[in-house]
């Protein structure tokens, strides 16, 4: 294997756990509000603010999260973590491109959150970067 090779499978691999991580801390927070902070509403309304939540958890958890999954992939293919992580990275924001695409009424809906789907999208892509040792800058050696 060489340094610029992608292990697509751990990249797959790494896109669900990052989806299904995403997932989960969306359902969590969903459930605090509900059950701790907002008592007492209609199904409609929890629905509703997932709907409002879901983006701005995904911007905010979503760099740590693929920080620390980046970590991971690092830990087990070492020489080829970064295009790894990079590539986990694209396949992520793909299939969220196309679930976006293909769910009725999501794409008019994502039109007025757009800036924080990019937003989302470019600190996922610096945190896989950082996490799988993107700050190392390799200088390639003088040929004569």
């Amino acid at each position: 294997m060489t340094d610029t090779s992608i292990r697509w499978g751990l990249a797959a691999v790494a896109t669900l756990l990052a989806e299904i991580t995403l997932i989960t801390l969306s359902i969590g927070c969903v459930a605090v509000y509900s059950y701790a902070i907002h008592t007492g509403e209609s199904q409609d309304f929890y629905n509703a603010f997932a709907q409002a939540a879901g983006p701005w958890i995904s911007l905010i958890a979503g760099g740590p999260v693929f920080f620390l999954i980046a970590r991971w992939i690092r830990r087990r293919a070492p020489a080829a973590a970064l295009g790894t992580a990079m590539a986990m990275a694209a396949l992520y924001i793909a299939f969220e491109i196309i679930i976006t695409l293909l769910w009725p009424g999501a794409a008019s809906a994502t039109l007025a959150i757009l800036p924080l789907v990019i937003g989302g999208f470019a600190l996922k892509v610096v945190g896989a970067w950082l996490g799988a040792g993107g700050t190392t800058i390799r200088v390639p050696a003088k040929t004569a």
